[in-house]
Parts: C-alpha cells; structure tokens; sequence
C-alpha cells in the first residue's frame, strides 16, 4: 500500500517546511514518494536551508523524493546561471532575504561594503553576488539548475503534479499544448473535470476558493483539481496533501490549537 506525498510552495518557511515533513513517512515502504511541486524560495527568511533540506531528502531517499520547479525558482536560476533574467529577480527579492540566507550576517556585511553593491549597476552587482554564492554554494545551486533541464510535471496513473497548472483544452494532447510558460505561471486556477487529477500550487488556496478559512488548508474543487498552495507567509503553515494508492483515499492533516495534527479525508478517486 504505497502513498504518495505532496506539498508546494514552501518560500523559505524551513520551520514550518519541517513541522509538515514530520507526516511524511518515507521509510516503512519504498514505494512511498514525496512530490515537492515548486516555490521552495522567496519571502521567508530561510530559503537556503529549505533546498539543503531538499537536496539532501532526495540523496537519502532516491527516487522517492520528486523536486519540480516552480515560478520563483525559475527566476532564481535564470538569474544566477544566465544572467537573461528578464523579470529582474534580483529586484524582487524583498529585503534580499533569500540572498541573505546563503550568508552569515556577517559575510552579507562585508559584501555590503563593497563599492559594486552601492554604485555598480543591476547587472555588475548580480555577477558579483552569483560569484560570491558559487564560491560557498556551487554544489547546491548546480543541483538546483540541473532541475531545471527535468520535465516540469509528474505524471502518474491517476495524477498530473505540476506547480501551476497545465492546458486542459484537450485531455489526450495536454503534454503538448501547455506551454512551457503555463506550467509555472498559469494564472487563474482552473476547476472542472479532467480525465486525471490535477494537484497544483501557485496560488492561494483561500484565493481559489474565495474562502478564507482555506488559509492553510487544501483545496479540493470536487472534480479533479487539489491546490495546495497554503499561503504560509500567512498562514504559517504547508498543507500536506495524502494519496493512497490502494484505497485511491485522498486526505490531509489540520493543525490543533495544541499544535498537533489532525489527519482527515478529502475524497476518494475511482480507481480503474
């Protein structure tokens, strides 16, 4: 009785990252796996520690950890392996919170007074900051980009996970017709009926459902869509969404006021 894992859109909560993993168990069946469907930076003060984490899951348990990407980590590592990062990620990383996890506050102090970080251009500060990473981080980031030649999905028998979303104009030719562009960044959610489930993240799944109380929580739009998008900057929390592949029972965990989890169920997938 195997169960598959999955959870999105961690934005350097490493905290909470771990609070959720303590559901995952990975060790009693080997048939387990742990989907990780994108966004693991950005916004949260830890983001460094959250892809060691990672990393480090997937040299413990391979082929039982999949690592997708997301939007923001798309924008990372263009950013540090090309410099063409058109959206200008260094622009938008608030306070430099996701740089800053890479250093001790000190090292981030010296490079601060650098004459590049206060009169060079975009362009001069970004090659001497990716030059300061590899000097700490190659073997971490070359990981990271190596994630970015994959396929930005993971299909199984009954399952598409995917960070944002895929074209669902024609069930039998999806692969195809969804853009490379859509996979990370489809905006609005979709909802309806497909031939497989979709389990997504990217947005909120208190957006998507237009209920606040999905803070947190997944998302199921009763028809084949799960969004697992928690919102955690606010919401504090990862959602876990469960699969078991025997029963074809989907289920999540809710946090207690005593901080312990309660594990409850979603719905059931006709299994053919």
């Amino acid at each position: 009785m195997a169960t598959v894992y999955s959870i999105s859109d961690i934005h350097g909560y490493y905290e909470a990252m771990m609070d959720t993993l303590s559901l995952v168990d990975l060790d009693t069946d080997k048939a387990n796996e742990l989907i990780l469907i994108g966004d693991y930076i950005d916004r949260g003060k830890d983001s460094c520690r959250v892809l060691y984490h990672i990393k480090k899951l997937e040299e413990k348990y391979p082929g039982q950890v999949k690592t997708l990407l997301g939007n923001h980590d798309k924008m990372f590592i263009d950013w540090y392996t090309t410099f063409e990062d058109d959206l200008q990620w260094l622009s938008h990383d608030f306070k430099l919170l996701t740089i800053k996890s890479f250093f001790s506050e000190e090292q981030f102090g010296m490079m601060e007074e650098q004459p590049v970080m206060r009169q060079g251009s975009y362009s001069e500060i970004s090659q001497y900051i990716v030059k300061k990473l590899r000097e700490k981080h190659s073997l971490l980031l070359n990981w990271f980009a190596q994630k970015d030649t994959q396929l930005p999905y993971y299909e199984t028998e009954n399952q598409i996970y995917v960070h944002a979303g895929i074209c669902e104009e024609n069930e039998e030719l999806w692969k195809h017709a969804t853009s490379p562009n859509e996979f990370l960044w489809k905006y609005p959610a979709e909802t309806g009926s497909f031939f497989k489930d979709i389990i997504a993240g990217h947005i909120s799944t208190a957006e998507i459902s237009d209920d606040r109380s999905y803070l947190g929580s997944v998302f199921w739009d009763k028809y084949s869509h799960f969004y697992i998008d928690g919102e955690t900057p606010k919401s504090n929390i990862i959602p876990l969404l469960k699969f078991d592949t025997c029963t074809g029972v989907y289920s999540s965990y809710k946090k207690q006021a005593d901080g312990s989890w309660m594990e409850y169920r979603i719905t059931k997938r006709n299994i053919l």
